[in-house]
């Protein structure tokens, strides 16, 4: 637990149910309202908002918070509003159905850590680097982009967020979540899933004679081992999300520079750094072996791992960033 326990106001839906959306946009105009060093409030009216869309998420949620000194004080509205001085109603955002889920989806991937790339427009410098994403939110769910308004964030926020609140625990739940409403019936959720599912996850599977070369043989041991863990685990796309501490080891970097370097060539990553232990002339010479096998039709041709993915976990220097899984 970290530093003396403040209380802080944690809105929940009533238990007759309420079609408004009251305590999520209670609790999304406290988000918006956060200063620098109310961090807990910042956490709690996040975690606040997620559960006002699904309230499964409550016991990561609060257990996230009490992870960082903060103990909810739940408030339930509307049976509650009149008791609550706080809340003023004229500063309390409308939002519909579909805006309330664009805004859902935001944080939902604001809890994992990836590259701003992912969500950035590489065209217009004066765009916020979230943009992209929350473009494709509004289509994916049908939100005019004039319901929207509040995100993103600032960095600083965001960080604050994925730090103190994005618990292995409550991306576990969220990833479950996800999983189990592929079909749900409200349409918009569907698709929200589908497209939550799809940016936070990778999988990626080839045939390359890469793998068999002599000089990758231990990277290639490395690399099963890595695969090993990967496939045992519930959900493998999103083992990087969710793997245990002791497992961090598997996803070094510097067990497979070789490989990993190749992956950057082949897919187009420019500038990126020098691997610790990667030799430029064998990376040039496998790069050349696998693009010979591609052209002469020997490698099946998937879906390849993409940049931003490739990007990020260069930068935090733990990786599985190979495009050439073995699959035979």
């Amino acid at each position: 637990m970290m530093g003396n326990m403040t209380d802080c106001n944690f809105y929940v839906l009533d238990a007759t149910g309420d079609t408004t959306g009251l305590s999520f946009r209670v609790a999304y105009i406290g988000a918006k309202q956060y200063r620098s060093g109310n961090n807990k409030d910042l956490c709690d009216c996040v975690g606040s908002l997620l559960c006002s869309v699904v309230p499964g998420f409550r016991n990561s949620v609060e257990a996230a918070l009490n992870g960082i000194g903060a103990r909810p004080r739940f408030v339930s509205l509307p049976s509650q509003q009149a008791h609550q001085k706080d809340i003023v109603m004229s500063d309390v955002l409308e939002l519909d159905w579909s805006s309330i889920l664009v805004v859902f989806g935001y944080f939902i991937l604001l809890l994992f850590q990836m590259d701003s790339e992912l969500f950035g427009l590489r065209t217009f410098v004066t765009e916020s680097p979230h943009s992209k994403r929350i473009e494709e939110l509004l289509t994916k769910v049908g939100c005019p982009r004039s319901y929207m308004s509040g995100i993103p964030f600032k960095q600083k926020s965001e960080n604050v967020i994925r730090t103190m609140l994005g618990t292995h625990a409550l991306r576990t739940s969220v990833i479950n979540f996800l999983m189990n409403n592929f079909n749900h019936p409200d349409p918009q959720i569907c698709s929200l899933c589908h497209y939550l599912s799809y940016v936070v996850s990778w999988l990626v599977k080839t045939k390359s004679p890469v793998l068999s070369d002599s000089r990758v043989l231990a990277e290639v041991e490395n690399l099963e081992e890595l695969i090993k863990a990967i496939l045992s685990h519930t959900y493998p796309q999103y083992f990087n999300h969710l793997c245990l501490t002791s497992e961090l080891f598997y996803l070094d970097v510097l067990r497979f520079p070789n490989l990993f370097s190749v992956a950057q060539v082949l897919d187009d990553v420019y500038n990126s750094q020098v691997i610790s232990g990667a030799s430029y002339k064998t990376v040039e010479e496998l790069v050349k072996l696998h693009r010979t096998a591609m052209i002469e039709n020997r490698v099946t041709t998937v879906r390849r791992m993409p940049t931003w993915f490739l990007k990020r976990i260069r930068m935090a220097g733990l990786a599985m960033s190979c495009l050439f899984f073995r699959s035979g």
